[in-house]
């Protein structure tokens, strides 16, 4: 990719961007609705700017991507269970079992993770990876560019900490290990929306009621994502993922 159209994704990129904060700030009562504005532009922008779901050669079968979703939810189930087991272990964290399992609650909270990790993984990731293909950098330097962004996305938000922005940093090098090994949007969207959805659903009233300490380690009122146990659970994510992109995937092939 020539630098001139580089420096044209990239301004898209920042437009999509200001576009779904207007949405948010216009919609703000109706988050749901916000978060399906934001996807319908997001979509709309990126696949003109060249962004894909698969690798167009060679062609992706039904079964295939399947595959890859459910790969995808498992490497984002597994990201959870790190978390909440740090927490658990830590004594950091009281469970309760829900009396009654609300399928409703359950749907809404996975339709609003999907949404939300399908506008994420597209704006943040998939098209900082559009405007790096075809430049001589590294797989493992466009990883760590997908954290940047995520950072930055994470330190544009008005309830942000150092350990949230920390945090969003290692689950951006995390989903875009995916992305770059993927070749595409099915798997990493699929690992943070499971991701998503089970600390921000299953494990927060969904199947069990998570209380977290009040304390800086725990997150507190900050959530899980917001304590200092979220940055030492995924820190061997990170560091995992970083290291099986250097392994696996060629500075040609990627």
């Amino acid at each position: 990719m020539k630098r001139g159209l580089r420096a044209s994704v990239a301004a898209w990129g920042i437009v999509l961007y200001v576009g779904c904060r207007a949405i948010d700030i216009v919609l703000q009562a109706q988050s749901l609705a916000a978060a399906v504005g934001q996807v319908v532009l997001v979509e709309w922008g990126s696949s003109r700017l060249g962004v894909t779901w698969s690798d167009p050669t060679p062609p992706t079968s039904n079964a295939a991507t399947a595959w890859r979703v459910a790969a995808g939810a498992a490497w984002g189930f597994l990201g959870a269970a790190l978390l909440f087991g740090t927490l658990f272990l830590s004594r950091s964290v009281g469970v309760e079992a829900v009396a009654h399992i609300e399928v409703s609650v359950l749907a809404i909270g996975l339709g609003t993770a999907a949404l939300h990790s399908w506008r994420d993984e597209l704006l943040f990731h998939g098209i900082t990876l559009r405007m790096l293909e075809g430049t001589p950098v590294s797989p493992v330097f466009k990883v760590l560019a997908c954290g940047v962004t995520s950072a930055g996305a994470a330190l544009g938000r008005s309830d942000s900490t150092a350990r949230s922005v920390v945090v969003a940093a290692l689950l951006g090098i995390a989903f875009g290990a995916l992305w770059v090994q993927d070749r595409g949007a099915w798997q990493p969207s699929a690992a943070h929306a499971a991701f998503r959805w089970s600390t921000g659903t299953l494990l927060s009233g969904g199947i069990v009621h998570s209380r977290l300490a009040d304390n800086a380690w725990a997150g507190g009122n900050a959530g899980m994502l917001g304590g200092t146990a979220a940055v030492i659970a995924l820190a061997p994510a990170c560091i995992f993922a970083l290291g099986w992109t250097a392994q696996r995937i060629s500075p040609r092939s990627a």
